[in-house]
């Protein structure tokens, strides 16, 4: 237990001076890191700076000739149709196809999924929903 003790006192005392070892190589020109300093003439800069300023290559812009490009959005008309599943089986609901744009599921009110195609869909006049789907089908009509 002496030699243990008396080994390990020896090792603490002697790692001061192996770290001072090191220490003194960090100033030697040989062994130290390269620092930055002066470049010498004649060698370019790694990091130039701004060059000169080119012209822009897009064109000019063109003035508004005066009156919209496009025609006016058509009047659409928007109807809410709330469709439900009872106890999980298919269900359909009606509505009026006239001058009808499109149809989409506006608001599920269902924990069960509502997937167009699937659990939800319509065909002709009416929206059919199955497998417990509940929600409200947006209507959009052309006016």
């Amino acid at each position: 237990m002496k030699n243990m003790f008396l080994a390990l006192l020896i090792v603490c005392g002697l790692a001061p001076l192996a770290q001072a070892d090191i220490n003194d190589n960090m100033g030697n020109a040989d062994t130290s890191y390269v620092r930055p300093g002066p470049r010498p003439p004649g060698r370019p800069d790694p990091y130039p700076g701004p060059g000169p300023v080119r012209p822009d290559p897009r064109p000019e812009p063109r003035p508004n000739p005066g009156y919209p490009p496009y025609p006016p959005p058509p009047n659409y008309v928007y109807e809410h149709v709330t469709c439900t599943s009872y106890n999980y089986r298919y269900n359909e609901c009606y509505f009026n196809d006239y001058r009808l744009v499109e149809i989409r599921i506006w608001a599920q009110h269902s924990y069960d999924a509502c997937i167009w195609g699937r659990t939800a869909g319509v065909y002709g006049n009416r929206l059919w929903v199955d497998r417990g789907c509940s929600a409200t089908f947006e209507i959009v009509r052309y006016y």
